[in-house]
């Protein structure tokens, strides 16, 4: 931890002595310590509840199936509450416990009782097989939207179920299309029943557990629990610990209705609370430090909710922004956003994927707090652009439905890594494949044969030896990436249509608006927008670097020749130094040079522009996606070498990100170069990652020099930002002595993870980015 210069002697203060004008609580720091000595586990408690009913309700129609096992789940399930919870509620039998899909997890690793163990092998995995139930149609609904998390706690779920009942009884009986909508809303009907009894199943087991408790105190804290527990979701929230409390069965039952998520997101919660907030604190039911506990421990319960360990060592948690825009354009930023990051601050876990809204109407006040957040070293939070967001929006026009209202853009909140959606009106985010644009370079230079193998994977696009000219190589370049797009339509597809035959959501789409109106779910096209089937780059660093070499090397300069480039290539720059440290000297993305950022621009304006004619089963197009995640890394092992100077198998570069350790003019000419990129073209956003070396916060100016930067952000036009203010000793340390840094976050490529919870090549790819001054 950063120590801070100039302080009185009576106490070393760590930085975030400083930067927190409110201690924690000796319960949030309870909290805080216990998570980490709680052991990830597994359960087949959902499993079995699901293949009961499942088979008891054989022959009728999968909606109808669906909805009775998210009943009969949330009727059935165990209760935990946690010794210092204020804030109740989990996905499966306890903290930090994941609900297995049965056929995904090897019986025999799974983290169970030996009789689970066997219940799981001999009993729910056939039965899955046998229903054609494969692990990709159980589980694999793939998160990244906002719901109507807000309408629960405005109107209570009986509210919701109201609203279904009426649009039932609107239906003519003898209209052949209204007929076919009788059993999602009836579905509805029915899980909106059993989602309002959740909270009163919590409240019995509060006032079981104050009957047994000898603190008074505590006692009292249960009872109040009970309270607020047997009012919400199912009705509205009347205050602010209802409020919150609501928001949080409503956000987790998600989760319950689909085994797990990624990153069903929590919106900008500083907008929606600040009502229940105002009201208590002006009629003193409340005061601010004891919304700030509430906070904590609601942030803390997000991460007892996670149980972590999902590949690249993502958590299974949503993500929350703050700040942003009002519906009028003028800046959002309230007393909650400042609290926000202040139980970020308080937590430092890696749970929810925090996001600070900013844009060029930002207070100081409220970028300097986040740089001071920032400058914790925990990887939050990430920077997201308000004004580039508007554009992206509105830029999606009628692509699945109404085009985006200018309040709906301003209105948008992040999900998953950085995405936008409209809350409570977007279908969300599903992504159906990377476009590995590295990948497509080599394409190119092998006539669409992949280098390790030989197989025909792309389009043939020549022999490049024969080019004539460097549009040849840039025409065959997007001809492959064209090719990429057709595959990635066919095998999505199929995907989305097994999610429409086996696994409809109910629940989700009643939290969706347009869904009980055209009596259908989102993935049949129920929501009020539709545009966001995604998909993800990887590499375009990579190629871009890969183009520009090409370009100054063979048809500028006339070094090299075609032909000996792919020759160097096909030996992976054995036998070619030379040439490959002429590749490696050229230009590349990430310092302001011209001829470098060109090709970056132009590979995603060419990706962008035909991943967009994706077309979905739910009647919209395809919003291309910016962020890699892990992908990166297991993606670079299928790419040789590259004429970037890159041998194979190497990591690729994450996401917009540039090529590592090829960003050697600072952080200012990093930003400079992604300018030049067209951030609202890329629908779905793309991630921009760079590591900072903590000396600087050490400094008082530190926390102001990186609001400066964060402007510059703001004014280039980028969408987003995310900063790893953690130095290499310390990552190298960790790999030696995990158990010595076990609460280590990193961002990798939009989330936040653990550290040592990431695999060592991921590990030495965050280690392997430039740490750079400011």
């Amino acid at each position: 931890m950063a120590v801070v210069e100039d302080r009185p002697s009576v106490k070393t203060l760590t930085l975030l002595d400083q930067v927190c004008p409110m201690e924690l609580t000796p319960r949030v720091d309870r909290m805080r310590k216990a998570f980490f000595d709680i052991e990830p586990r597994d359960s087949i408690e959902r499993a079995r509840i699901e293949a009961r009913v499942m088979k008891e309700t054989e022959g009728q129609p999968m909606i109808t199936r669906r909805a009775k096992v998210f009943a009969a789940v949330l009727r059935e399930m165990t209760i935990h509450i946690g010794p210092d919870a204020l804030i109740v509620g989990c996905t499966s039998v306890g903290p930090r416990t994941h609900n297995i899909v049965p056929g995904v997890v090897d019986p025999a690793k799974a983290r169970l009782s030996d009789d689970d163990k066997k219940e799981l092998k001999e009993k729910l995995a056939p039965y899955w097989k046998e229903q054609g139930r494969t692990g990709r149609a159980a589980a694999s609904h793939y998160g990244h939207n906002v719901h109507g998390m807000e309408k629960v706690v405005k109107k209570g779920l009986l509210g919701i179920k109201k609203e279904a009942e009426e649009r039932l009884a609107s239906l003519d009986r003898e209209d052949p299309e209204d007929i076919t909508k009788i059993p999602f809303l009836e579905g509805v009907v029915l899980a909106m029943d059993a989602a309002s009894e959740l909270g009163k199943r919590y409240a019995v087991k509060a006032r079981e557990l104050a009957d047994l408790e000898k603190d008074p105190t505590r006692k009292s804290e249960l009872l109040k629990i009970a309270d607020t527990c047997e009012w919400v979701p199912a009705n509205p929230a009347r205050n602010f610990h209802e409020a919150l409390q609501s928001f949080h069965f409503a956000w987790l039952m998600l989760t319950i209705e689909i085994y797990r998520n990624i990153a069903f997101a929590l919106g900008r919660m500083d907008q929606y609370l600040l009502p229940y907030y105002e009201r208590d604190i002006e009629e003193g039911r409340l005061t601010k430090e004891e919304a700030q506990e509430l906070l904590d421990c609601y942030i803390l319960q997000l991460n007892y909710v996670s149980y972590g360990g999902q590949s690249g060592g993502q958590s299974s948690s949503g993500s929350i922004g703050v700040g942003g825009l009002k519906a009028d354009g003028n800046d959002a930023t309230n007393e909650l956003s400042y609290m926000f990051i202040e139980s970020i601050m308080h937590t430092r876990m890696v749970d929810p994927w925090f996001a600070v809204h900013v844009h060029s109407k930002s207070p100081d006040a409220f970028l300097i707090k986040a740089a001071e957040l920032c400058a914790l070293g925990g990887g939050h939070p990430q920077f997201l652009n308000s004004d580039v967001g508007v554009a992206q929006m509105l830029a999606r026009g009628g692509m699945g439905g109404p085009a985006v209202t200018l309040e709906d853009a301003r209105n948008a909140s992040n999900v998953g890594c950085l995405e936008l959606v409209v809350p409570g009106k977007d279908s969300g985010y599903l992504y159906i494949g990377e476009h590995n644009l590295a990948l497509a370079v080599e394409l190119v230079l092998n006539n669409g044969a992949r280098r390790s193998d030989g197989k025909q994977i792309g389009d043939e696009t020549g022999d490049p030896r024969q080019f004539k000219s460097f549009d040849e190589v840039r025409e065959a370049f997007r001809r492959q990436v064209v090719r990429m797009r057709k595959d990635t339509q066919v095998s999505g597809s199929l995907y989305e249509q097994i999610l429409i035959d086996m696994c409809p959501t109910i629940y989700e789409s009643a939290m969706i608006e347009g869904c009980i109106e055209k009596g259908i779910c989102r993935e049949e096209g129920g929501a009020h927008y539709n545009f966001n089937t995604g998909g993800v780059e990887v590499g375009s660093s990579d190629a871009s670097d890969s183009l520009t070499v090409i370009k100054k090397l063979v048809f500028d300069d006339k070094k090299i020749t075609m032909d000996q480039l792919c020759k160097a290539l096909d030996n992976n720059f054995e036998g070619y130094g030379d040439i490959q440290r002429m590749c490696s000297n050229v230009a590349k993305f990430g310092n302001d040079e011209d001829e470098a950022d060109e090709q970056k621009a132009w590979v995603l304006h060419q990706w962008a522009g035909e991943f967009k004619k994706l077309k979905n089963l739910r009647g919209g197009y395809g919003c291309p996606g910016g962020s890699s995640m892990a992908a990166y890394v297991p993606a670079g092992r299928k790419v040789g070498a590259l004429p970037s100077g890159r041998v194979a198998g190497e990591p690729l570069a994450a996401a917009g990100s540039p090529c590592t350790g090829k960003d050697v003019n600072g952080v200012t000419s990093v930003l400079k170069s992604m300018g030049k990129v067209d951030g609202t073209e890329v629908l779905g956003g793309i991630s921009l990652s760079s590591r900072i070396d903590p000396s600087v916060f050490k400094h008082r100016d530190g926390a102001k020099r990186l609001v400066d930067v964060i402007r510059t952000f703001v004014d280039l036009k980028i969408f987003h930002l995310q900063l790893n203010v953690v130095s290499t000793d310390t990552l190298k340390a960790a790999q030696k002595a995990p158990e010595e840094y076990r609460d280590l976050m990193v961002k990798v490529a939009g989330y936040n993870a653990y550290f040592n919870a990431l695999d060592k090549p991921l590990q030495d790819s965050i280690i392997g980015r430039t740490e750079h001054d400011m």
